[in-house]
């Protein structure tokens, strides 16, 4: 980093420091909100994927989560069920 002298501040100054951290900063940013939005996307395709399955393949995954019903995917699919009036 480049550092040069202040006139009437008798000291050194990093130059462009404050540039660099707000820079990065809104890169940062920017990077999170994408990565967010993936993985909503991501979250949103499991869950139509689930709601399209025929009942004998809900069924199944259900039965695959059983034993873990507090997973993501296990809610979604018993949520599913609930709504389809179905069940095990």
């Amino acid at each position: 980093m480049r550092e040069r002298q202040v006139a009437g501040f008798g000291g050194l100054l990093l130059a462009g420091r404050w540039w660099y951290d707000d820079r990065m900063l809104k890169i940062r940013m920017k990077r999170d909100a994408e990565q967010n939005a993936a993985a909503m996307k991501r979250l949103t395709q499991i869950e139509t994927s689930i709601i399209e399955l025929p009942n004998e393949d809900l069924l199944d995954l259900a039965d695959i989560f059983r034993e873990k019903s507090e997973t993501a995917i296990a809610r979604y699919a018993f949520a599913e069920m609930a709504r389809r009036n179905i069940s095990l």
